[in-house]
C-alpha cells in the first residue's frame, strides 16, 4: 500500500499544518533542552501518541508520556509535576502538560547523566543513557531494551496521524549504534521478574498443556520494569515487542507465573504478554509481533508436547475464574480481545502457516540491500506519480527485515521523505510474504525468492477512497539482493 499513503499525503495545495500536539512536543523539548525527535519517540514508544482518552492503563500510568500514579515507580506524575511546577491534576488530564512533564523528567535525567559523569548531554549518543533510565534504576537489559527500542524509531523515522493532526520523525542514521540482527533467536533476552511475583517449581513435560495470550495494557518496556516490581503480584513468562516481535523472557518455564488470575490454570500454563491495547489492536497487533509470538508458541508445543489447537493455546479471557462470566480469571480481563485474529494467529502457529520448522531453506542470515518502486494514478486528480529508494536490512532465523525511505518524483517537495518498513518470513523456502508498512498505512506483499537468493516481490491494489482522490491505484515492486 505504498502508493496509496504517498499520494494522500500530497494531495494538491496540501501542506503539512502544524498541529496542537505537534507544537507541543516542539515547544516542550525547546524549553526543557530535549531533542523534539528523541521526545517524540519516547512518548510513541510508550503510548503510539495515544492518551487512551486520559484513561490509565492497567499498570497504572496516565497520559502520553505514560506517567504512573504511583509516587514510589519512576517516572512518576508527581515527579514530573514537581519538575515542571504545575498541578498533578493537569499534568494527568492535559496532553500539553503531560508532555511537558515528559521533556522535564528526561531534562532531569539528563542532569544526573551530567553530575555523575561531569560531561555535558549534547549528542544523541550522550542522550542514549539518558533514555535508557527513564525507568529510574531498572535492570541494565530493560535501560538497554527501551534505549534501544526509542533510537531503533528514530532511525526508522515514523509518521503518526493523531486526533490533532499528524506527527512526524523523519529516519537518521546513528553510525555510532552496534546492535546485533535482530530476531537472530527466538529469546532476545532474559531479565528476571521479582521473585515476589511467581512461584518456584519444577515443571516439566507433562506438566503443562496451556498457553495463554495475554495484551499488557502498557508499553513493552513498562510491562518488563513492572513485573521487576515486587508490588506487582504478577508475572508472565514471556514479553513481546509490538514493533518488531523481540521476546524477553522473564519466568523460568518450569516456575509458575502469576498470569492467569486462575491459579490451576497458572499451574498447567505458560503465559505470553503481547505489548498493546486491547482498544486499539491495529495500532498496536503487528505482522511482526504476531509471527514472532506463533514461532514461540510453535516451539513450546513442540518442546512439551500440546495440541497446537484452540483448545490448548487461549486468549486470557477463556480462562475460568470471572464470578460473572464476562471474562477471564479473578478480575474478568478480556485479553487479547476481538481485534487479535485468532485464525491469522493459529495459521502461523501450525505447519501450514509457514512458522519455525520451514524457516530454514532460502534466506541465508545476513544483512540486505535492494530497491523498491511504486506508481500510483488517482482518478479524481489526475495524477500520476512514482517513488523510489533504497532497501537496508537484515535476514535471521528465516526472517527479512527491511527499512526505506522514498522520496516522490513529482510532489516530493509536498510530502518530503517517507519512512517505509518491511517484515516478512520464508514459506516453503521459495517465497517470502509478510507486511509493509508507510506513514501508518499496512497491506500485505509476497516474492519469490531467485535461485542467487534474492527476493522479487510486485503487489497492486485499487482504493475507493472517496474525496478529491477518487480511486486510487498502484503498483509497487522491490528488489532485495542476495546476502554475500
Amino acid at each position: 500500500m505504498i502508493a496509496l499513503a504517498l499520494l494522500l499525503a500530497c494531495a494538491p495545495g496540501e501542506e503539512p499544518a502544524s498541529t496542537h500536539l505537534d507544537e507541543a512536543f516542539a515547544d516542550a523539548a525547546s524549553d526543557f533542552d530535549v531533542p523534539r525527535d528523541l521526545l517524540v519517540s519516547v512518548s510513541y514508544a510508550l503510548t503510539r501518541l495515544d492518551d487512551r482518552g486520559g484513561a490509565a492503563s492497567a499498570d497504572g500510568a496516565v497520559g502520553l508520556m505514560n506517567l504512573y500514579l504511583d509516587e514510589a515507580r519512576s517516572p512518576s506524575l508527581a515527579e514530573a509535576a514537581e519538575l515542571t511546577g504545575l498541578d498533578e491534576e493537569r499534568v494527568e488530564t492535559d496532553p500539553v502538560a503531560n508532555i511537558r512533564g515528559g521533556a522535564a523528567i528526561l531534562a532531569h535525567l539528563a542532569d544526573v547523566r551530567e553530575a555523575l559523569t561531569g560531561e555535558p548531554v549534547d549528542t544523541m549518543e550522550e542522550w542514549y543513557p539518558v533514555v535508557g533510565s527513564w525507568f529510574g534504576r531498572a535492570d541494565p537489559l530493560v535501560a538497554e531494551g527501551f534505549a534501544g527500542q526509542v533510537f531503533d524509531l528514530m532511525e526508522t523515522g515514523f509518521a503518526v496521524e493523531t486526533e490533532h493532526g499528524w506527527i512526524e520523525v523523519e529516519p537518521r542514521v546513528f553510525p555510532w549504534r552496534v546492535r546485533p540482527l535482530s530476531g537472530s533467536s527466538l529469546i532476545a533476552q532474559f531479565v528476571p521478574a521479582s521473585s515476589a511475583n511467581y512461584t518456584n517449581a519444577s515443571r516439566g513435560v507433562g506438566d503443562i498443556d496451556t498457553i495463554v495470550i495475554h495484551t499488557t495494557e502498557g508499553s513493552y518496556a513498562g510491562t518488563i520494569s513492572w513485573f521487576q516490581n515486587s508490588a506487582a503480584g504478577a508475572s508472565a513468562h514471556y514479553v513481546i515487542r509490538s514493533s518488531d516481535g523481540q521476546i524477553t523472557q522473564m519466568v523460568d518455564e518450569e516456575d509458575i507465573a502469576w498470569h492467569a488470575g486462575h491459579w490451576e490454570t497458572n499451574q498447567r500454563s505458560i503465559g505470553i504478554e503481547h505489548e498493546g491495547y486491547v482498544s486499539d489492536p491495529e495500532t498496536w497487533y503487528t505482522d511482526a509481533m504476531m509471527r514472532s509470538s506463533a514461532a514461540l508458541v510453535r516451539d513450546i508445543c513442540d518442546r512439551y508436547g500440546i495440541p497446537m489447537d484452540r483448545s490448548h493455546i487461549i486468549g486470557h479471557y477463556e480462562v475460568p475464574g470471572c464470578p460473572t462470566g464476562t471474562g477471564g480469571g479473578a478480575s474478568c480481563h478480556t485479553d487479547p480481545g476481538s481485534g487479535w485474529d485468532w485464525d491469522y494467529f493459529m495459521y502461523l502457529v501450525t505447519a501450514e502457516g509457514g512458522a519455525t520448522e520451514i524457516l530454514t531453506g532460502g534466506l541465508s542470515d545476513g544483512p540486505r540491500t535492494g530497491r523498491f518502486e511504486a506508481v500510483a494514478t488517482s482518478s479524481r486528480l489526475g495524477i500520476t506519480d512514482t517513488c523510489s529508494g533504497p532497501l537496508s536490512g537484515s535476514v535471521s532465523g528465516g526472517t527479512l527485515y527491511l527499512t526505506a525511505t522514498c522520496l516522490l518524483d513529482d510532489h516530493g517537495d509536498r510530502v518530503g521523505e517517507l519512512p517505509v518498513t518491511f517484515s516478512g518470513s520464508v514459506d516453503r523456502e521459495t517465497t517470502v510474504d509478510g507486511r509493509v508498512v508507510v506513514e501508518g498505512y499496512s497491506d500485505s506483499w509476497e516474492g519469490e525468492i531467485t535461485d542467487d537468493g534474492a527476493v522479487e516481490a510486485t503487489w497492486t491494489g485499487s482504493h475507493d477512497l472517496g474525496g478529491d482522490v477518487g480511486v486510487l491505484t498502484y503498483t509497487a515492486t522491490i528488489r532485495v539482493e542476495p546476502g554475500e
